[in-house]
């Protein structure tokens, strides 16, 4: 590794993830490909994890770390370690997410390849707490196309196709490009609008393989307030992002592109296209919130009354204890 650039930057953003963080940090240092560096910025964990990266940081010189004092939330941590990276290329990866041995080095050489394109993608399985694992080994059209509207066009497809299907922000990028955007806006779906302003700027290929692994959760009747401070403790409820801020987000980027007219009008089209759909599932997802809230609710009215019980043993114990 050059001590000026490496060829490649790994981005991983961290909080209390002790019990998965070694899995991911070891399939990253058993990689083929040995120019790179490991950026690491661990976000006020309590649970010992910044004790576990500070043995790697000492014992392998391609671990850079970094910790902030307090949480400064997902979105800020994932963009100081893009802003710390020297590579030519970024990935960023997730603490409890790992690589196939072969990963890093076949996307940094089909990016070598096709210097017209500004990222690569590749298939990846979805792994469950529960054990299970899925995967979609999708053939059809990435945003790989030299048409910058269909590219637009293609990623708000994806979208709405189902998570298995594409992984666009967990891709391999040039830095320079992921500089030049605009990376991680305060937006529940920060990830959609730098995946969508990405696919404007330039070509992103698409490797016909299975080289990543990504754990997913889905829980039933998320706390979203709580999932927008996890996000950003400060600005939590400034995220919060409705089908039509969605909307008007995603048509800015189309306008800033210099894009033709006719081009223009193909990305509105496209666009009114996914806010229909959006909606419609932002509707059903506030009633099976509601529904669940009220589970939630009947569940904890019908719950024993556990303290006053605990109160009465208590007294009784007491009284036994008098007698």
């Amino acid at each position: 590794m050059s001590e000026d650039s490496p060829a490649l930057s790994i981005g991983l953003a961290v909080r209390n993830g002790r019990n998965v963080i070694e899995r991911c940090i070891e399939s990253i240092l058993s990689q083929d490909l040995t120019d790179f560096e490991l950026v690491i910025c661990d976000n006020a964990s309590d649970d010992g994890t910044i004790e576990m990266l500070n043995d790697y940081a000492r014992a392998d010189r391609r671990v850079k770390l970094s910790a902030n004092q307090v949480n400064i939330g997902s979105h800020e941590n994932m963009r100081r370690v893009l802003e710390t990276s020297r590579g030519m290329f970024f990935r960023w990866i997730s603490a409890d997410d790992w690589l196939e041995p072969r990963c890093l080095s076949t996307c940094v050489r089909a990016l070598e390849n096709r210097p017209d394109a500004i990222g690569v993608t590749t298939w990846f399985t979805i792994h469950t707490p529960d054990g299970s694992s899925r995967y979609e080994e999708y053939r059809g059209e990435y945003p790989t196309s030299p048409d910058p509207a269909r590219r637009f066009q293609r990623m708000l497809w994806f979208f709405q196709a189902g998570d298995a299907k594409y992984d666009p922000i967990y891709g391999v990028y040039r830095r320079n490009c992921l500089m030049r955007s605009h990376p991680l806006r305060p937006s529940e779906r920060t990830d959609w609008l730098l995946s969508a302003e990405l696919a404007l700027l330039g070509p992103i290929i698409h490797l016909d393989a299975r080289l990543a692994n990504r754990t997913r959760t889905y829980p039933r009747g998320v706390d979203r307030a709580a999932f927008r401070r996890r996000l950003d403790p400060a600005r939590g409820e400034q995220l919060r992002t409705s089908p039509r801020r969605l909307y008007r987000e995603l048509y800015a980027l189309a306008v800033s592109a210099d894009l033709s007219e006719a081009q223009l009008r193909r990305c509105r089209w496209a666009l009114r296209r996914f806010w229909i759909k959006e909606a419609i599932r932002k509707a059903r997802l506030r009633i099976s919130d509601a529904r669940h809230r009220m589970l939630r609710r009947r569940a904890a009215q019908s719950a024993p009354p556990v303290q006053r019980l605990g109160c009465s043993t208590r007294r009784s114990h007491a009284s036994r204890q008098n007698e």
